[in-house]
């Protein structure tokens, strides 16, 4: 008998491999479920519609809450299908390894990276709908994941909105001790640091050419939220070079806008989601004209060490000493 998601109210299908995830777009809209390893199950809630305009949306959900199963929690269902596009949205799979665990940005285990499993199933939806540029969206800590997977695509736009820039600058630490207890007992930040950087800080994916191939960001902020500016906009921005008042920034892959101005720590209003992912996706075909003779780009493939700007290599240091002196 077919599983049903009671929340969601699509059919749940269980994969015992990647190998048998093969959407077409004569799927319905369903969640697959697949172990990854360490104890972690990756679930995935896929439309694979033809793509009539060329794209697919990935979406990363944040904080999680109490209403739904641990395993099956994504971001905002009914503006992803409201944009009438394939997409994927992913529930974080660290938040099956422990009750307390909430908001874990999907981090994995240090032998599990998530970004792997989901860099091949948004691969095979996007081969099997026909689309060729990707948008990557999420908030808080959803946003975090849509800039450090979109990394992995050249043809890709991230919209974070209101992100967090370098998990060890969170500004609640028992999230943070959460995560690690569950999925990196034992190791400390420099551990971290010298070997997973690339899942933590995301400065360090783009002042190291290595580490993306070119995507664009834009990212979306809330000019009156004092705390995501202090911690997490500024900061990236001096990593990169620029100072905090700058609009564009990584020679203009990263446009920085800031169309909202709400007390406190507060989202983005989601109305102006559907217009921030079109302004964005609007910029990244203008700059990236799809040329017909143009291959596939393969799997990314993490290239050994990082190669840490000055400025990048500065900010890592003041978060050591400000937050994170010792766990």
């Amino acid at each position: 008998m077919e599983e049903r998601d009671e929340f969601y109210g699509v059919p749940v299908v269980p994969l015992d491999s990647i190998d048998d995830f093969n959407p077409t777009t004569a799927d319905d809209e369903r969640i697959y479920t697949l172990s990854i390893g360490d104890g972690m199950t990756l679930s995935f809630l896929v439309n694979c519609q033809q793509s009539l305009r060329s794209e697919m949306r990935a979406g990363f959900h944040a904080a999680k809450g109490p209403s739904t199963p641990d395993g099956r929690y994504f971001a905002p269902v009914a503006t992803s299908r409201a944009s009438r596009s394939p997409f994927v949205l992913f529930a974080d799979p660290t938040l099956t390894l422990a009750p307390a665990n909430r908001l874990s940005w999907f981090l994995g285990t240090p032998a599990v990276d998530p970004d792997d499993w989901m860099e091949a199933i948004i691969r095979k939806v996007m081969a099997a709908s026909g689309a060729h540029y990707l948008v990557l969206e999420g908030s808080s800590a959803g946003g975090f994941v849509a800039m450090r997977l979109g990394a992995r695509f050249r043809n890709s736009v991230a919209v974070p909105r209101i992100p967090q820039t370098d998990i060890f600058r969170y500004s609640i630490r028992t999230p943070i001790l959460e995560t690690l207890r569950a999925a990196w007992p034992g190791m400390s930040y420099d551990q971290i640091m010298a070997d997973f950087s690339h899942r933590f800080r995301i400065a360090d994916l783009y002042t190291d050419s290595r580490w993306n191939r070119g995507n664009l960001i834009s990212y979306v902020h809330n000019a009156g939220d004092t705390w995501h500016t202090v911690e997490h906009l500024d900061p990236f921005l001096a990593e990169l070079g620029e100072s905090s008042s700058a609009f564009l920034a990584l020679d203009e892959r990263l446009s920085i806008s800031r169309p909202y101005v709400g007390a406190g720590h507060i989202g983005i209003p989601s109305m102006f989601w559907p217009a921030d992912a079109e302004l964005a996706l609007a910029r990244l075909k203008s700059l990236r004209p799809l040329e017909p003779e143009t291959s596939e780009e393969g799997m990314f493939i993490r290239p050994a060490g990082m190669n840490r700007s000055d400025d990048a290599e500065k900010a890592r240091q003041d978060s050591l000493s400000q937050h994170f002196t010792s766990f």
